[in-house]
């Protein structure tokens, strides 16, 4: 169950929507999938929850299928985690909810002050994030602070910490501001797209891949070598996948933890449609939206209309998948 886009606080209004074609449709769409918005848009601002992904007992997922944006970057320990970006749709609940990490301030700064809910950090991501608070970068509700009420332990989970969640639903209908300005372009499938069945990240602790279900006509996901499913037992997949190269640096606030630096340029690739395209993607400032160029005639790179994962990869751990691996993981 999800709250519609048409559901917005009695107190926002509706921002001026963008507009496309896609199957004949130029009315309004979404600004963070450029899909069809058939209902209205929604004037609530983006709700971005961080979501646990480094342990086996962080599974099933409640809610990520439905985001318009989930990132994945790395963390302590080899191992990843999500970040979840709610417009389009809510769902009622998400979770398993973890703790904040120095990367995630710099990600969701080109929201447009979205509300960011997280379980908690450390000492020193809390002085990080309630200063990117006062300067208006999001509004902050976690466990320790603000909006304490809209998180619960679930029972029939793993033990603490693996059992947290959030009323995700409940705190969309709260949220005042406004809507997001789209982050990505979407368009046509680039000239230099290339077939393939699927590719592969290989973190440290954590292997990770995507392949092209003909049938779906989606990227689906497989994790540890087995699909991914959510808590309803259906698998999680994307209309687009892109894998931003990024550097990684010792974060000041966690000497233990890895920060991806999400701004500058770097070589990447698109995947969509089946296919997979070469990109340098580029995004000066944490307020700048994400600016994606062919590598090879510098042309600009557009994603098909959909929900979109974003993978920070360090260079060199992604590779394309060959059919023989592909035939591992779905036979």
């Amino acid at each position: 169950d999800t709250v519609p886009a048409t559901t917005v606080p009695a107190t926002t209004t509706l921002g001026v929507a963008t507009t496309t074609t896609i199957s004949g449709w130029t009315g309004a769409v979404h600004p963070l999938t450029g899909l069809p918005a058939t209902d209205g848009t929604s004037g609530r601002p983006a709700l971005v929850i961080k979501v646990g992904n480094n342990d086996s007992r962080s599974l099933p997922h409640v809610g990520l299928e439905v985001a318009d944006v989930v990132y994945e970057a790395h963390i302590e320990n080899g191992v990843t985690r999500f970040l979840a970006v709610y417009h389009s749709e809510v769902p009622l609940r998400v979770g398993p909810v973890r703790s904040a990490r120095s990367s995630d301030i710099d990600l969701i700064g080109n929201l447009d002050r979205p509300t960011f809910a997280y379980w908690g950090s450390n000492e020193g991501v809390g002085n990080e994030v309630e200063a990117a608070v006062d300067q208006g970068t999001f509004v902050g509700m976690t466990t320790t602070g603000d909006g304490q009420h809209f998180f619960f332990r679930a029972e029939g989970r793993a033990e603490m910490p693996y059992d947290g969640m959030v009323d995700s639903a409940a705190i969309a209908v709260a949220s005042t501001g406004s809507p997001p300005d789209p982050i990505f372009a979407f368009g046509p499938l680039p000239a230099s797209a290339i077939p393939i069945r699927g590719l592969r990240w290989s973190a440290p602790r954590r292997t990770i891949d995507w392949v092209w279900s003909h049938g779906a006509a989606r990227w689906a996901r497989y994790h540890q070598g087995v699909p991914l499913l959510d808590d309803l037992g259906v698998q999680l997949a994307a209309d687009n996948v892109l894998v931003l190269f990024v550097d990684y640096r010792r974060s000041a606030a966690d000497f233990m933890s890895p920060q991806a630096l999400s701004t500058g340029s770097g070589d990447g690739w698109l995947l969509r449609d089946g296919t997979v395209t070469g990109v340098t993607w580029s995004r000066p400032f944490a307020a700048d939206r994400w600016t994606l160029a062919d590598d090879d005639t510098d042309a600009e790179v557009f994603l098909r209309p959909g929900r979109t994962w974003v993978a920070l990869a360090r260079l060199g751990e992604a590779g394309i998948l060959d059919p023989d691996q592909v035939a591992q993981l779905t036979g």
